[in-house]
């Protein structure tokens, strides 16, 4: 009867001391003024002869939903991605839960409605060296 209290009790306050010792993931940091519904487009940037379309909701918990909509030779595709983006050093980082690869971006805001992307680390291969695009925010009227 000893050995199991003594046990218990060596379980009890083992379990107790490793929950102290890690400390609790901490909430993204994110930049308020990109939080909302954002769309935006580009051609040949990332496959030459492509064009891409997408939505953005990127919420103020840090995660985010992209719908993105590929266009060449006449093949229509749309693939639904989510993840988790922060602002870290004043970069924006974007994780895909898919492929569990973090885009990098420096970015601009240009006004309210309007926000340029510069590509500082890809996950993915590019068409071209520098990537860059603007995501305009989607109001009220889905314009």
């Amino acid at each position: 009867m000893k050995k199991i209290i003594t046990t218990t009790l060596l379980v009890v306050f083992g379990a107790m001391y490793a929950q102290k010792g890690h400390a609790k993931p901490q909430a993204n940091k994110v930049d308020p003024q990109l939080v909302g519904l954002w769309k935006g487009s580009e051609k040949d940037q990332q496959v030459e002869g492509m064009e891409k379309r997408w939505v953005m909701e990127r919420k103020a918990d840090g995660t985010f939903m992209l719908i993105f909509t590929a266009i060449q030779n006449c093949d229509v595709r749309q693939v639904i991605e989510r993840g988790q983006w922060w602002i870290e050093k004043g970069e924006f980082h974007e994780l895909h839960f898919n492929s569990g690869k973090t885009d990098i971006y420096t970015y601009k805001v240009l006004d309210p409605s309007h926000v340029k992307f510069d590509s500082k680390e890809q996950a993915l291969d590019m068409a071209t060296e520098n990537y860059s695009f603007v995501d305009t925010k989607i109001d009220e009227d889905n314009q």
